[in-house]
């Protein structure tokens, strides 16, 4: 066997992983994202029969979607929707080289129809080379365009992290602005002296855009070396919640929107499983708690736990409002299990499963007219092996209709396998549901570096529902 000098092997090994499968040494970097082939400004329009076809896995060893569920437990809609399709833009430099494009918070649908989402490039968030943009759909033009760079509202001196992430929820507050905050890679490690915060960037922070300047500034700041992964903005009230991590345990904190002031701050460790909380119709909050479901009333600090229990789960993993009879829906981590929670006999009613015990399901969303729930299950990149099923629980006889199988379709398509999501919204009217998906791009179109777990390529889409599967 011939050797080769060791600078050579380096030398195509890194030219393997930056360029991707296939391209000779020194050639161009693929374009990222890849050209939405059939997309008109930038976005593909596709309705096909392929949706409704129910995935099978032709052999144990294929990797093609495969669906989970006994057929007879779930039902498939009788016509498909129209689903628009666009990829984010202006990643800036070498995007194709980043370490791992993708969305990990809620959305939100302003009052005007427009919907914002954010992505991230899960960089070296502690060396001061990480990505987080901010997105604008408008659903009139059909087109999504990029509006903030989070790393340039506030700023940093050399040797300050960067923000890589948005985990929190984006949220339209009472004046019509826009509001959310960023993470690092993992929030938690926020309090390690790497993390060389100052007065001035002490930590994570909340960012207002407004819509009528197109301003980004920043609002406020959280608590010295803290960070959040988990938001709920209540605007009857104009109070932004959170759950505090960095901490000696993590925390629930409240800020009023007009004074910029704490309203409420719970003791660390008050909070065990840290990734769901429920606003509900009074103001008040329901949050895993070390004793279990566990109510805040905001106005006394006071914590009570509730009778209420998710079994073996450490707690919700999404919850959606209160409906007007005093529930409110959600899914289980873990176990991933449907529930409903009576707020008034503080009961928990088990639902069955959200889909497979296999992957999770983290944001739903009950419609306006509330007779139906909304929801992707498989969040963390694993929906495409059972083919990204779009789900409407029907509440009224329990049970779970698929809206379209989505990974066929738009592989074929597209060439983008949709991996999951970690926001999803409807729209005020209930007839279009928008989802911000992690994914990956199919195998032609993939770069060497980039595996196919369901990362890597973000895409935004307009789930068009037919009012026939809405009667």
């Amino acid at each position: 066997m011939k050797h080769r000098p060791i600078g050579y092997v380096i030398l195509l090994t890194l030219a393997a992983l930056v360029w991707g499968r296939g391209s000779p040494l020194g050639a161009a970097e693929p374009r990222w994202p890849p050209k939405l082939e059939g997309a008109k400004a930038g976005t593909l329009s596709l309705k096909s029969n392929l949706f409704l076809k129910v995935p099978r896995r032709p052999a144990a060893t294929a990797k093609r979607p495969v669906a989970t569920e006994e057929p007879g437990s779930y039902d498939v809609a009788t016509v498909a929707p129209r689903v628009e399709l666009t990829f984010h833009g202006e990643l800036g430099e070498s995007a194709v080289a980043r370490r791992l494009w993708s969305s990990w918070g809620d959305i939100c649908v302003a009052g005007d129809g427009s919907v914002y989402v954010a992505i991230g490039d899960h960089g070296n968030a502690v060396g001061g080379d990480a990505r987080a943009f901010l997105y604008r759909w408008d659903p009139r033009a059909g087109q999504l365009e990029q509006i903030v760079d989070f790393n340039e509202i506030a700023p940093r001196k050399a040797g300050q992290p960067a923000w890589s992430k948005v985990h929190a929820k984006i949220d339209e507050g009472a004046d019509g602005k826009i509001y959310t905050s960023c993470t690092l890679n993992d929030g938690n490690r926020a309090r390690l002296p790497e993390y060389k915060w100052s007065a001035d960037f002490p930590g994570g922070q909340i960012y207002q855009f407004d819509p009528a300047t197109g301003a980004a500034s920043l609002f406020a700041s959280l608590p010295k070396g803290r960070c959040t992964a988990t938001s709920r903005l209540d605007r009857k009230r104009g109070v932004w919640w959170c759950n505090l991590e960095a901490g000696e345990g993590n925390a629930i904190w409240g800020l009023d929107m007009k004074t910029k002031r704490q309203v409420r701050r719970t003791a660390d460790g008050s909070v065990s499983f840290n990734r769901a909380f429920a606003l509900l119709a009074d103001g008040s909050l329901l949050f895993n708690g070390s004793a279990g479901l566990t109510h805040l009333d905001p106005g006394t600090g006071e914590q009570t736990a509730r009778q209420g229990s998710f079994s073996d789960s450490p707690g919700m993993r999404c919850a959606t409002r209160e409906s007007q009879d005093g529930m409110i829906y959600g899914a289980t981590y873990k176990t991933n299990q449907l529930f409903r929670y009576d707020t008034r006999r503080d009961e928990v009613e088990m639902l069955g499963p959200a889909w497979a015990a296999r992957g999770y399901t983290t944001v739903m969303v009950l419609s306006p007219d509330e007779r139906f729930l909304y929801y992707l299950p498989g969040a963390h990149g694993q929906a495409w092996q059972f083919g990204t099923p779009v789900i409407q629980y029907n509440l009224a006889n329990k049970r779970r209709k698929v809206l379209a199988f989505l990974a066929p379709a738009l592989e074929k398509a597209a060439g983008y396998v949709p991996g999951g999501t970690y926001g999803v919204k409807l729209s005020a009217a209930g007839d279009t549901l928008y989802v911000n998906f992690n994914g990956h791009a199919s195998d032609a179109r993939r770069p060497a570096q980039m595996r196919p777990n369901g990362f890597g390529l973000c895409a935004f889409a307009a789930i068009h529902i037919p009012s026939a599967e809405r009667e």
